[in-house]
């Protein structure tokens, strides 16, 4: 072991003057007095052989070579508190932050948590929205449902589910358009989510699929950025759209909107669950993806076999 790591005391009392840039905070943090912290300091640089503090009034600035130290300090002190709570399990109460797609998030799971927290009132879920593949093992966030099957290294990551795809429409499209065949949609307004296509589906796909020879040049289109944004176009009557089911399945059970083909991409969107297995929220964690996989199971979602 490098024999300068003796002196790691001196390098906590160094870290807290560096963080301050006063000797008088960094005692008042230490719980010792000013003396000592200067003391600690010029002992730690009598045996580097270096100046690691300026005074510039009150203040007490870092050196070049004192800046060089306090960066490096830092980091070795944040990675062993990480350390340390990574080897410190945290009972099951407490939060647990869970990110999702802005649209699975609000359409699929935040209505559900009624039923995770009915059964685990001690655990207080945080539902955040976000599109990207945020660092589970380096973050808040605790586990992360996610579509497609982007490779993350160092954390646990399986296939939830696999969502088949079809067209929804509201029943007065339904009736005024008179959808009873696949080609009579030519002559509805299409609505689209613009992400669709980068994970593996399309209206063009479903069209080769339904066997509908249709000219692109005669689409009447609709971009939205979300599913939601989509489900919410064609339930105020604005043309078809091509989603997801867990999107809309709620909405179809009701009525509010109608599927009108069975016939639908599948296997369709794919959705990926990522947590850290050696987090000390593990035991909060296996709750609810345990609970995860029930209420999509419970739901009829097809599962990975």
């Amino acid at each position: 072991m490098d024999k300068r790591l003796r002196h790691i005391a001196l390098l906590r009392c160094f870290d807290a003057a560096a963080r301050h840039q006063s000797y008088s905070l960094a005692a008042k943090e230490l719980s010792i007095t000013q003396a000592a912290v200067s003391q600690q300091i010029r002992n730690l640089e009598a045996h580097f052989k270096v100046k690691l503090f300026n005074r510039e009034g009150r203040a007490m600035r870092l050196t070049k070579q004192g800046k060089t130290l306090s960066a490096s300090v830092a980091t070795a002190f944040n990675e062993l508190s990480y350390g340390f709570d990574r080897i410190q399990a945290e009972p099951e109460a407490g939060v647990l932050t869970v990110t999702a797609s802005p649209s699975f998030c609000s359409r699929w799971l935040v209505p559900r948590l009624w039923k995770f927290s009915a059964l685990h009132p001690n655990v207080q879920v945080r539902a955040l929205a976000s599109p990207q593949y945020e660092d589970v093992r380096h973050s808040d966030i605790d586990v992360a449902i996610r579509q497609g099957e982007k490779q993350v290294n160092n954390v646990h990551q399986e296939m939830l589910f696999v969502d088949p795809v079809f067209p929804i429409c509201s029943p007065r499209v339904y009736q005024d358009e008179n959808l009873t065949t696949p080609d009579k949609i030519n002559q509805c307004r299409l609505v689209e989510a613009i992400n669709s296509g980068q994970v593996g589906f399309s209206w063009k796909d479903w069209f080769k699929l339904a066997k509908v020879d249709i000219d692109p040049n005669c689409y009447k289109w609709v971009e939205v950025t979300t599913w939601e944004m989509g489900i919410n176009a064609v339930l105020s009557g604005h043309g078809i759209f091509l989603t997801a089911g867990s999107m809309a399945q709620d909405l179809i059970d009701s009525g509010a909107l109608i599927k009108p083909f069975d016939i639908q991409i599948d296997p369709g969107l794919k959705f990926s669950l990522l947590y850290d297995e050696e987090s000390p929220r593990i035991t909060r964690i296996n709750v609810f993806t345990e609970w995860l996989k029930i209420e999509l199971a419970a739901k009829n979602v097809q599962k990975k076999t």
